[in-house]
């Protein structure tokens, strides 16, 4: 047997004339049964690594029957301290969820292949000790291509993972963008360097010292070059420009991350300000196996897109967008019942910079309720008109108006953060929140599309928050170049969440 490379699947009946390394040829039942669509029983003995490498495929439905017909293929990496079936365990049910994808017509049949990640960051080691990446593209990728029918060309090629796996899917594409399309990390493991610097010492020795450098050192020590050859936040400059704008980038990440989200936003900071197009997402949900399985809803069209443009993305994930039905008064105002029949209540303030009439009560429908008991009315303020200011007392002398909430659309959002502590809560749309530190009794809800012109202010009101253990809600949606649409969207992201007005 060849040493190099060995593998064993239980459907024998689907590998290729070209698969190398077996003893023998495998024995072919005479009438093969059902496809079996899935199998864990795939290995490669690695020499560059000296053991055996394990893996899953998940193979189309189509696969039998149209013998000539090749497929794009997807990797899909698990995170730290899981394993290769992890992707499809108790908890994630990846084959599933590409099913039914794949029923509904919202992606393309490709190839789907889990490899054995260990806890390597799939990296190199510093010390060339355990060289992980050099087995992922020396030995599996090739085998992959020689066992299955793939389109074997980087154009038809993706990663993707979560955790761990989403800095594989990431570092993978950085360092080998001649072998992938796109990559697409969900919950991307890694950290800023200020968060290396101060790691407790177990963590870093655990996970990073030992494949980056730096096992017992602290703080400044432990930022050594194989750890900056690795790190994102370097590889996407202008030396790189060239290889990396040849791979397209898709990254998640859920607004309860303890940590990760602090690194995550940070990249998308530094990928705005360098001119890296990417898609960023974030939604509601921390490091779980269901934030990852609903970012799968909208990460696997998006790599279909990219490889073979068999999805229409993004319109696929994008939800539609249900107007309420609201009574405004003559002046604009919509109150709610209770507020009618009491008289007082909250003022709900939505603070713009010259939207229509009609743009700003769609906004005031976009996070309408009726199935509440609270007092509260909104309120129009155009700020052309007259200051935040100047709002708020006209509308407080007009009704009897008790506590405070603040909507910020676009560039009000400035003029509007010089007053914030008046406010209960603040909701900023697009919009920028400066000058403040967030208040621990405060609530912020704040969304805005990847390609808002404020995005490093809502990274910072998000930093802000998280440093002052202030309540709050943060989305990034995709940008779909109509502005009313996407402020919609923004607001429906945040509305579930949005305290209704003394509830």
């Amino acid at each position: 047997m060849n040493k190099g490379i060995s593998y064993i699947l239980a459907l024998v009946s689907l590998l290729t004339a070209s698969a190398v390394g077996c003893s023998s040829k495998p024995q072919l039942p005479d009438e093969p049964g059902p496809l079996q669509r899935y199998s864990e029983n795939g290995v490669l003995h690695s020499e560059i690594l000296g053991q055996d490498v394990k893996f899953a495929v998940l193979l189309p439905q189509s696969y039998r029957e149209d013998a000539d017909r090749r497929y794009p293929v997807v990797y899909m990496l698990h995170g730290y301290g899981d394993s290769y079936t992890s992707w499809n365990g108790k908890y994630l049910q990846a084959n599933t969820r590409i099913i039914s994808l794949e029923e509904a017509g919202k992606i393309s049949e490709m190839i789907y292949v889990f490899p054995s990640g260990y806890n390597d960051y799939y990296c190199n080691w510093y010390n060339g000790k355990h060289n992980y990446m050099d087995m992922f593209t020396r030995e599996l990728m090739p085998l992959i291509d020689k066992s299955f029918r793939t389109i074997a060309d980087r154009e038809h090629r993706a990663l993707t993972g979560y955790s761990m796996g989403g800095f594989g899917a990431m570092v993978l594409a950085e360092k080998h963008p001649e072998l992938f399309s796109c990559s697409a990390p969900l919950s991307m493991s890694f950290r800023t360097d200020a968060q290396y610097m101060t790691e407790p010492g177990s963590g870093w020795d655990g996970q990073w010292g030992r494949i980056f450098g730096g096992v017992g050192m602290y703080g400044q020590d432990r930022l050594t070059p194989w750890y900056l050859a690795h790190n994102p936040y370097r590889q996407f400059c202008d030396e790189n420009r060239s290889e990396l704008e040849k791979v397209k980038w898709f990254y998640t990440c859920g607004d309860d991350e303890e940590q990760l989200l602090v690194a995550n936003d940070s990249l998308h900071v530094i990928l705005r300000d360098r001119n890296f197009a990417h898609e960023f997402r974030v939604a509601n949900g921390a490091h779980t196996s269901s934030y990852w399985m609903d970012a799968l809803n909208e990460v696997l069209p998006w790599i279909d897109h990219c490889i073979s443009g068999g999805a229409a993305w993004p319109e696929c994930s994008r939800a539609s967008i249900t107007r309420k039905e609201v009574t405004f008064a003559s002046d604009g105002t919509a109150a709610s019942q209770a507020f009618l029949a009491q008289n007082q209540g909250q003022g709900v303030f939505f603070f713009h910079n010259g939207l229509s009439e009609s743009q700003v009560r769609d906004a005031v429908s976009a996070v309408w309720t009726t199935s509440t008991k609270a007092c509260f009315i909104c309120l129009p303020c155009d700020l052309n008109l007259k200051t935040a200011s100047e709002w708020m007392e006209e509308w407080s002398g007009k009704y009897n108006i008790g506590s405070k909430a603040a909507f910020c659309f676009d560039e009000a959002g400035e003029k509007v953060s010089a007053i914030y502590s008046e406010f209960d809560f603040m909701v900023y749309v697009n919009s920028p929140a400066v000058g403040f530190e967030a208040d621990a009794q405060q609530k912020y809800y704040f969304a805005q599309t990847d390609e808002s012109p404020y995005y490093e202010a809502m990274d910072n009101l998000y930093r802000s928050c998280k440093r002052n253990s202030a309540t709050f809600e943060y989305r990034v949606i995709d940008d779909s170049g109509d502005e009313d649409a996407d402020r919609l969207r923004c607001l429906s992201k945040l509305a579930n969440y949005i305290p209704y007005w003394g509830m």
